[in-house]
C-alpha cells in the first residue's frame, strides 16, 4: 500500500449513522457464512484499492511535476574527491532491483543511463596530461559477487587488479597524499569538474522540463550543485532539505583542502567571489539558485571552522546532530520543514548524503564520521518529504559499493522482496531510502 491510497481505508463507524467498514458483517448475520463474507469483502477491499491505483496514475499529486515518471540518472562523478568506487553506485543500485520496487509503487520509470565523464573528458582533451584515474568495472564488481563476497571488494579488487580504494582507515583515497605539502591555491581539478557537472546540469534540466521526478545517484556531493542549479531553473524558487555529517558550504578562500566536493552548497547559495575556471555556464553568483533562508541541514556533525563560521551568520537553518539528539528526529524535521516552506507550497528537493547514517549502518562511504542518523531516522526524513506532497527530486551521493562490507547476514524478515539479496548493505539502504522518499510506508 501507498500513503496516496490511504484514503481508501476503512472509516469509523461514528462517522456515519450506517456502517460503511467493508468488515462490519463479520459481527452480523449468520454465523456460519461469516467466512465467506469476510473473504468476499477482502477481495472487494483489494479491487478497490487496485482501482484507486490506477486511477491516481500510481502516484501522490506532487507539485511541479507533470508525469508519474522518475528519471534515475547516473551520475558517477568522483572527480571532486580522491577516493575510487563511489562512480559504481548506480549501476550497483540497478543490479538491486530498483526500478522493480519503484514500478511496484505505481511509478513509470525511465532509465537515462550513466553519464560517461570518462569518455567525455577523453574526448576533449581533459585528459591530455595523462592523469586519468584508475577505474574499477562493473564486471569486476559482479565477479567478486560471483566469488561468494568472502572479503570485502577494495581487498579483492587490491589483489586481483592490483587497484588500491582506500586506506586502511578512515577511507582515505590514494590521492590524499595531493595536498600533503600544503593546501593548493585553487579548487583543485576546477576546469575538469566544471565541465563534468555542466554534463550533469544538462541532463537534469532535460529530465526536470519533462515535468518528471528527476533522480540523481552520485558519485560525491559535487553534484548538488548542478542538480540545484537544473532544477531551480525549470521549478523557480525552491526548498532543499540537505542531509549531511559535512556542511559542504567552504568556499575556495575558506576550504582547507580545495576540493569541489566540500563545497557545493556554497556555491549554489552564492557565497563565490566568482564562479571557478570550467564553471562559466553556472549562474552568476549575484543571482544564486538557492536562496539561504530556504536550505535546511539535518545531520551535520562534522563543520569546518570558518564554514560553520559562515553558517552562523547566514540565513541557512542548520540541525546537527545534537539537535537530533535534544529533540528528537521528529521535530527536527517538522522545524525544519516550517522554515524553507512554512507554507507547503514550494517545490522541494532532497539532497542525502549517505555519510549522514551512522557507519554501523552505512559503512560503504568515503568520510565515516561516528554518532550519524540511525537507520530508521533516515528513513523518517525521507518519508516525511515524500508525504509533504512537494518533493520533485532527490539526489543520493556518496555511496561507495567498492568499499562497503560484503551481504553476508542475507535476508531479514521485512527485506523488500525486489531487492536482491546479494545487495551490500549500504547500497541496501540507498535503495531503500530512495523508495521512502518516493512514497513507501511501512503500511
Amino acid at each position: 500500500p501507498t500513503p496516496w491510497l490511504k484514503s481508501t481505508a476503512c472509516k469509523s463507524h461514528a462517522d456515519s449513522a450506517q456502517p460503511t467498514c467493508p468488515f462490519a458483517a463479520m459481527v452480523s448475520g449468520n454465523p456460519l457464512n461469516r467466512a465467506a463474507t469476510v473473504t468476499k469483502h477482502l477481495k472487494a477491499s483489494l479491487q478497490s484499492l487496485q482501482g484507486a491505483s490506477t486511477a491516481a496514475a500510481g502516484r501522490p499529486a506532487v507539485g511541479g511535476l507533470t508525469k508519474p515518471t522518475v528519471s534515475f540518472l547516473g551520475a558517477p562523478f568522483c572527480h571532486g574527491q580522491n577516493l575510487l568506487g563511489a562512480d559504481l553506485a548506480p549501476a550497483t543500485m540497478r543490479d538491486s532491483g530498483i526500478f522493480s520496487a519503484l514500478q511496484k509503487l505505481g511509478w513509470t520509470t525511465k532509465d537515462c543511463g550513466d553519464i560517461d565523464f570518462d569518455g567525455h573528458f577523453e574526448k576533449n582533451g581533459y585528459y591530455a596530461d595523462g592523469k586519468r584515474r584508475p577505474t574499477i568495472s562493473m564486471e569486476d564488481y559482479r565477479q567478486w559477487r560471483h566469488e561468494g563476497m568472502k572479503e570485502s571488494f577494495s581487498i579483492w579488487a587490491e589483489h586481483r587488479l592490483g587497484v588500491k580504494l582506500a586506506s586502511e582507515s578512515g577511507h582515505e583515497g590514494p590521492a590524499a597524499s595531493a595536498v600533503a605539502a600544503g593546501p593548493p591555491k585553487e579548487v583543485v581539478n576546477a576546469s575538469l569538474i566544471g565541465e563534468g557537472l555542466r554534463l550533469v546540469y544538462e541532463k537534469v534540466l532535460a529530465e526536470a522540463t519533462e515535468g518528471n521526478f528527476v533522480l540523481t545517484i552520485g558519485g560525491d556531493h559535487s553534484i548538488a550543485s548542478a542538480t540545484i542549479a537544473a532544477l531551480s531553473r525549470v521549478h523557480g524558487e525552491m526548498a532543499c532539505i540537505w542531509v549531511d555529517a559535512h556542511a559542504d558550504a567552504n568556499t575556495p578562500e575558506t576550504s582547507p583542502s580545495m576540493h569541489y566536493h566540500g563545497m557545493p552548497a556554497a556555491h549554489a547559495l552564492g557565497w563565490f567571489n566568482q564562479n571557478p575556471p570550467g564553471f562559466e555556464w553556472y549562474p552568476d553568483p549575484a543571482e544564486p539558485c538557492l536562496k539561504e533562508n530556504r536550505l535546511a541541514y539535518i545531520g551535520l556533525r562534522d563543520v569546518d571552522e570558518l564554514e560553520g563560521m559562515m553558517l552562523r551568520k547566514s540565513g541557512v537553518t542548520v540541525y546537527t546532530m545534537r539537535d537530533v539528539d535534544k529533540y528528537g528526529i521528529g521535530q527536527v524535521v517538522n522545524m525544519a520543514m516550517e522554515k524553507v516552506n512554512p507554507s507547503n507550497k514550494l517545490p522541494l528537493h532532497l539532497t542525502l548524503d549517505i555519510d549522514a547514517v551512522d557507519p554501523e549502518f552505512a559503512p560503504g562511504t568515503g568520510t565515516l564520521a561516528r554518532g550519524g542518523l540511525s537507520y530508521r531516522e533516515v528513513h523518517y526524513i525521507c518519508e516525511e518529504c515524500a508525504d509533504s506532497g512537494r518533493l520533485v527530486s532527490m539526489d543520493l551521493v556518496e555511496v561507495n559499493p567498492g568499499i562497503d562490507c560484503p551481504a553476508v547476514r542475507g535476508e531479514m524478515h521485512g527485506d523488500n522482496p525486489s531487492i536482491a539479496s546479494t545487495t551490500t548493505p549500504t547500497v541496501r539502504l540507498g535503495v531503500e531510502l530512495c523508495l521512502s522518499a518516493l512514497g513507501k510506508s511501512i503500511y
